[in-house]
């Protein structure tokens, strides 16, 4: 019996361990897609002078399109009001985090990966 405790044990550590640095990885990667994203929307609504639904549905679309998140799941709060030059806009996306270890053995930490920017508005009337 403990020989069997002992082997699953030692399966389920071993499987930790080999999935681990891939989704630590993919997780990496999906916190900057997500800052990448927010950045060059900030870019575009400074222009503008804030960020237009266009703006938005444009962030949107390339998170579901270009990094396979579900699109009912991102969450994106910003200024949508004119604001003059050398105010702040500022944007926020959230979007839910996926899984550390393969096994629910420990702490996944965060269940959203959550950015936020604020930048200069560059609009003038």
């Amino acid at each position: 019996m403990s020989s069997t405790i002992g082997k699953w044990l030692t399966i389920s550590i071993a499987i930790c361990i080999m999935f681990s640095p891939i989704l630590a990885y993919l997780d990496s990667l999906h916190r900057e897609a997500v800052e990448v994203v927010l950045t060059e929307g900030a870019k575009k609504a400074s222009i503008e002078g804030r960020f237009t639904s266009t703006i938005i549905q444009e962030m949107k679309d390339t998170l579901v399109n270009n990094y396979n998140f579900s699109e009912s799941d991102i969450e994106i709060t910003a200024t949508t009001t004119l604001t003059p030059r050398n105010e702040y806009i500022e944007a926020n996306i959230r979007v839910p985090r996926g899984i550390l270890f393969a096994l629910d053995l420990f702490n996944q930490g965060p269940s959203h990966i959550e950015k936020h920017t604020k930048i200069l508005s560059e609009y003038i009337n």
